[in-house]
């Protein structure tokens, strides 16, 4: 397949380049033969030109499913039709520089076009095929002001506007590419082929339940509607499963202890036993006095000792410490132990019972009292509160007013 597209490729270059050959040829010979009559030479420039317009339409053709720009069609084309008007001898030598000069002023547009197509795959060649482009374009303007050009002769500027069109085919056949699709483009169209196969399914399936009866559609419907719960349920437990290895993934990164493993563990026991095996002789060295010679000693008087009858010397014990070994070495993690402190996670706290709030103190009867209060009159309201005032204040002040009579 690659060597299939490679020798596509290469062919369609192969045509460009023959294109582009023939113009500039037939533009030299032109040149040499610039005192000839444009009728002797109207057959050749005819030919030279319906030949090219065929190039490059095969190029175009031959480009396979990433085809050329259809700039490329448009300009063997319209090169063909100006070949066919040629060979007809449609072209009088008044007419000769406006007619060519159009041709060149649309090809060398064209160029211009194909050079930033090119742009969007090669960036770093396309600008060279934009000098010879544009300075067709300007040239072939210029042709067709037949008062600017009325004094030179027609078959130069002929051959010139021929020359400078086939190096222009010459450079594009270097760097002409291919459209290919853009990452951007490749997800769009993988985006409507499974919309597409989507609604083909949905259409296939809903035929399906039309040619069931009611009974048959009921259940297919059902099972339809299991396989959907079962698979948002799937959903949810690998929602689930991957949260929950996030959060031991965090605990880990913020758990302050040391993992340490197996080999390190050992390394770590085989230490504390040769430590624990050279404290003992140390401390043997240390217990072992300097022997002193005899006559060097000097014997300390005696110091009558108080009668310590009643106390009892004990001796001082020192709590054995218990000797470091695998065994004793503690294999589970710190985090695992009693000693390490406990952080309750926001998920257990949320899941904690919530007391809810007593009710209010309310019978229905003292319910009822305060609907009839609220209902009750604003100027009775206010004459049963006076009462209480003046009640109260007789209460008060009873034991001085009014007097009592003896």
């Amino acid at each position: 397949m690659n060597q299939c597209l490679f020798g596509t490729e290469v062919f369609m270059r192969v045509l460009t380049v023959m294109s582009g050959v023939i113009i500039s040829a037939t533009g030299a010979w032109c040149l040499a033969y610039y005192r000839s009559a444009f009728s002797s030479i109207a057959f050749i420039l005819a030919i030279a030109m319906t030949l090219s317009g065929v190039f490059l339409i095969g190029a175009y053709l031959v480009s396979g499913k990433k085809r050329l720009p259809e700039t490329i069609l448009i300009e063997g084309m319209l090169t063909l039709i100006f070949g066919f008007v040629t060979l007809n001898n449609e072209v009088t030598d008044t007419a000769m520089a406006m007619f060519f000069g159009a041709w060149l002023t649309a090809t060398g547009l064209i160029r211009f076009t194909q050079s930033l197509a090119v742009s969007r795959f090669d960036p770093r060649n396309w600008a060279k095929i934009l000098p010879l482009s544009i300075l067709s374009s300007i040239f072939g303007f210029i042709m067709m002001m037949h008062t600017l050009v009325s004094a030179i002769n027609q078959l130069t500027l002929v051959g010139s506007a021929l020359i400078l069109n086939g190096l222009s085919q010459l450079v594009y056949a270097m760097y002409m590419v291919r459209h290919e699709n853009l990452p951007h483009t490749e997800q769009v169209r993988e985006r409507v082929e499974a919309k597409q196969a989507a609604a083909e399914a949905k259409r296939k399936e809903r035929d399906e339940l039309r040619q069931l009866t009611r009974s048959e559609r009921d259940i297919r419907k059902r099972e339809l509607r299991d396989a959907a719960a079962a698979q948002a349920e799937d959903k949810k437990r690998l929602a689930r499963i991957e949260k929950q290895k996030l959060k031991e993934a965090r605990e880990a990164l913020l758990d302050p202890t040391i993992q340490l493993t197996e080999m390190e563990m050992a390394e770590i026991a085989d230490a504390i036993q040769e430590d624990s095996a050279a404290i003992p002789a140390v401390e043997a060295d240390d217990a072992m006095p300097e022997q002193i010679p005899a006559q060097e000693v000097l014997q300390a008087p005696e110091t009558p000792k108080e009668p310590t009858a009643f106390v009892r010397e004990e001796a001082d014990v020192q709590p054995e410490t218990p000797e470091m070994s695998w065994e004793t070495l503690i294999k589970e993690p710190a985090w695992q132990t009693p000693a390490f402190p406990h952080k309750p996670d926001i998920t257990e706290i949320l899941e904690r019972e919530v007391k809810k709030p007593e009710p209010l103190p309310f019978t229905p009867l003292s319910l009822e009292e305060l609907i009839e209060q609220e209902k009750a009159n604003p100027a009775q309201r206010l004459g049963q509160k006076k009462e209480e005032e003046d009640q109260r204040f007789t209460e008060e002040f009873s034991w001085h007013w009014p007097p009592k009579e003896d």
